[in-house]
């Protein structure tokens, strides 16, 4: 992809997030993110489990799958469900409540638009601080998060601070402008 269709403009589809005041996050079983959601959606609990697309080459062939964005953590609507529920799933480890699931929210608000609008959002290391910017053009228009130079790469990284988790994914820098404070 060349950097000049990074900035280009593409149909958005709606977000998949739901609309949710209280998040909190259920810490799974290993590889159990999928049973929990499944649970949640027979009691209709509105949760988030973000997906990534994953890619194996094999000799036999090409194997394709959809893995969670942040392998073992489910996000719910804490007041949907009382805490005991979550745990007769039988998948749990743990709830997480956040000190702002405002926050919380616009974090995953984020996650939810730049996967929806681009499929090469990836897990990335939480270290490396940005400079604050707004997208203001191109697919990913409305993002806000931070710029991170990687050799002549520029990426965008949005961050789930609550869990000290980020994501990140290509960008034009001309598509964004700093944030003012």
């Amino acid at each position: 992809m060349s950097k000049m269709s990074l900035c280009e403009e593409t149909t958005v589809l709606s977000a998949p997030l739901p609309a949710v005041e209280k998040w909190a996050v259920v810490w799974t079983k290993p590889r159990c993110e999928r049973c929990v959601e499944e649970y949640f959606n027979r009691l209709n609990v509105p949760c988030f489990l973000p997906l990534v697309s994953k890619r194996q080459v094999y000799k036999s062939g090409i194997k394709s799958w959809d893995s969670p964005l942040f392998s073992s953590y489910v996000f719910y609507d804490q007041d949907r469900i009382e805490r005991h529920k979550v745990f007769e799933s039988r998948k749990a480890v743990d709830i997480l409540l956040p000190p702002d699931p405002g926050a919380l929210g616009r974090e995953l608000a984020q996650i939810a638009l730049a996967l929806d609008r681009d499929s090469s959002l990836r897990e990335a290391r939480f270290g490396q601080k940005g400079r604050r910017v707004n997208v203001i053009r191109g697919p990913m228009k409305g993002l806000r998060g931070e710029l991170v130079r990687i050799g002549s790469d520029c990426r965008l990284v949005l961050r789930v601070d609550f869990l000290g988790k980020a994501a990140e994914l290509l960008i034009d820098e001309s598509c964004v402008e700093p944030e003012l404070d």
